[in-house]
């Protein structure tokens, strides 16, 4: 009975974890490929960023952007594809995935987020080389459950591997780690 117990507790300390956002380590590069789906039509773009030691109580961060654009639209070139900055924000917003690390991260776990709707944990999955569990946020539109946003987590690293966003239960902007390297 004790070899039991002593099996479920490991288990329970692999699975069932609880995240950290924006918790990093330093020494880390994520790169991610980001498509946005406007109608029908879909716009490939990504972004880096780049995390250095600086001491121990400071990062030096370099992030790039990454958009295709047409040779004449001349400001559009110079201002990194028109509000590509602004992708990081909107993906990984700060008050949104604050709701996150308050859920065990296991498959089939389910939290109501008062105001929100409920988050639903699904089976876990790999993206860009990393592992993590699907966190959806399901909210009620017109009677129905319908997907808000969408974030696969690996608890071990500061940011999701898959980030995607939902307009009226439609996939609007989606975030996938392409690489993720620790030196």
């Amino acid at each position: 009975m004790k070899t039991f117990t002593i099996a479920l507790a490991l288990l329970a300390a692999q699975d069932g974890k609880k995240w950290k956002p924006f918790e990093f380590a330093g020494n880390e590069k994520f790169e991610y490929k980001v498509v946005q789906t406007d109608n029908d039509e879909k716009k490939e773009s990504g972004f880096l960023l780049d995390l250095r030691k600086k001491g121990d109580e400071q990062l030096e961060v370099t992030v790039s952007h990454r958009s295709i654009l047409r040779k004449d639209q001349g400001a559009e070139i110079v201002m990194s594809g028109g509000g590509a900055g602004m992708l990081p924000l909107v993906l990984f917003n700060p008050g949104i995935l604050g709701l996150f690390q308050q859920v065990e991260l296991k498959e089939g776990e389910k939290m109501a987020i008062l105001g929100f709707g409920v988050i639903k944990v699904g089976k876990k999955e790999t993206i860009g080389g990393r592992s993590g569990f699907p966190c959806t946020l399901i909210a009620q539109q017109d009677g129905k459950d319908v997907a808000s946003f969408q974030w696969t987590i690996d608890p071990e690293l500061g940011l999701p591997i898959r980030s995607i966003t939902y307009e009226e239960g439609k996939e609007k902007i989606r975030a996938d780690l392409l690489s993720y390297k620790k030196d």
